[in-house]
């Protein structure tokens, strides 16, 4: 067996490690930042999905986009880009300038060029996998919004409550970031595996069919899509409402918040190092990830009616429980996909995920601003949802999840 951590593998692993640092304060500032300025929940949603729906439309273009052009260039190139654009922001920011709709019309062009990003690095990713690694491969792959995320959430908090200027200032590190990330990714040299098929007229309806056509194929495939559609409309509305649920209690602060995010981390982070460490026997995959939906999906839709100490404990195990799941299913998935048509199914995937979240955050979103209802019961209520998916989606389609999920990679 080939050792996992050749060039390209490094350099694409160790980049997006810092730039997730960069990001994981961009993301945390930039909620907090609307929610504080506006304390409206309805702004907030809008904020969310003004980066989703962009996503929704633009994935009908990338996938066959992305399968036909070097995914390489298409990364260092957006984070060069992302470089330029934070680096504008934070000047803007350490001005006072602040517009609720300026920002939202900032975070639908990031969903466009974020949309591009994933489904390009989602489909080079295995190709920097020597063969016989992508169990590790993706065990480590799942480390590192955890630990980015449990090392910055407390650096975030900090400087936004601490200097009067700390959303600009991180804005300005997360800039940085992409600029080193991006510089290391033009030394990477990847015979990356396209879609060379001859170009006619309407070729991107052709290719964009193409994509379809194998989830009509693939039952399990689109099982799966149709699982995790209704896992993103709930977790739409828990990343809606977990923050303002800190900010508005009587006894919890930013703080606190940042623990609880740091705890969720700290599980998936050792969740990961078990997974580079131990491997599921191939038979046993399926069954373990279906009992991890479901424990997964009851802890987050009843944590937040315990105490602060069960809070942490529930996040921490959702944390570890979800990189399991994380794993089974990316490394099962994206190498049972073909590569040539890996933009493409990526491309659907994201379609469908982001469909389930844009309906989550807007329905929760006006039931949060236009009633009274607690933030933990409007929680619990969109856990309905997902845990019905388990029962009507893998649980009724056991042998095609299992064909796909049941391998040894």
């Amino acid at each position: 067996m080939e050792r996992l951590w050749n060039k390209n593998f490094s350099i694409l692993t160790i980049g997006s490690f810092i730039s997730a640092l960069g990001s994981s304060v961009a993301g945390i500032a930039f909620s907090i930042l609307i929610y504080l300025e506006t304390g409206s929940p309805l702004y907030l949603a809008l904020f969310i999905v003004g980066n989703i729906v962009p996503r929704t439309i633009a994935g009908f273009f990338v996938g066959p986009y992305v399968d036909r052009h070097s995914r390489v260039k298409m990364i260092y190139m957006l984070d060069y880009f992302y470089t330029f654009a934070f680096a504008v922001i934070s000047v803007i920011l350490f001005t006072g300038y602040f517009n609720v709709w300026v920002f939202v019309i900032v975070s639908a062009f990031f969903g466009i060029t974020d949309t591009v990003y994933q489904t390009a690095f989602m489909s080079l990713f295995p190709e920097v996998i020597p063969k016989g690694n992508h169990s590790k491969a993706y065990s480590i792959s799942s480390l590192i919004w955890p630990i980015s995320g449990a090392l910055m959430a407390p650096v975030a908090t900090f400087f936004i409550q601490s200097f009067h200027y700390g959303v600009a200032i991180l804005m300005a590190f997360n800039a940085l970031t992409f600029f080193v990330t991006a510089t290391m990714e033009t030394q990477m040299r990847v015979n990356e595996k396209l879609n060379t098929s001859e170009v006619q007229s309407m070729q991107f309806v052709t290719d964009l069919k193409e994509g379809f056509a194998y989830y009509k194929q693939e039952r399990g495939i689109l099982g799966i899509g149709l699982l995790f559609m209704a896992f993103s409309f709930v977790y739409a509305v828990g990343d809606l409402y977990r923050m303002p649920f800190f900010q508005e209690s009587p006894i919890y602060t930013l703080t606190q918040y940042s623990y609880f995010v740091s705890a969720g981390l700290a599980g998936r982070i050792i969740g990961g190092f078990f997974h580079y460490i131990y491997k599921f026997k191939k038979e046993q995959k399926f069954a373990i990830a279906l009992t991890v939906y479901f424990i997964v999906e009851i802890l987050d839709a009843f944590m937040f009616f315990t105490p602060y100490f069960m809070i942490l404990i529930s996040t921490f195990i959702v944390g570890l429980l979800s990189v399991t799941s994380f794993n089974i299913r990316m490394a099962a998935t994206q190498t049972y996909i073909p590569s040539d048509k890996r933009g493409r199914v990526n491309s659907v995937q994201g379609l469908l995920w982001n469909i389930g979240a844009i309906i989550g955050t807007l329905i929760f979103g006006v039931l949060g601003e236009v009633t009274n209802i607690p933030y933990q019961y409007l929680i619990l209520m969109a856990a309905v949802v997902s845990i019905s998916a388990i029962f009507l989606v893998p649980v009724r389609m056991h042998t095609e999840f299992k064909k796909i999920y049941d391998v040894d990679v």
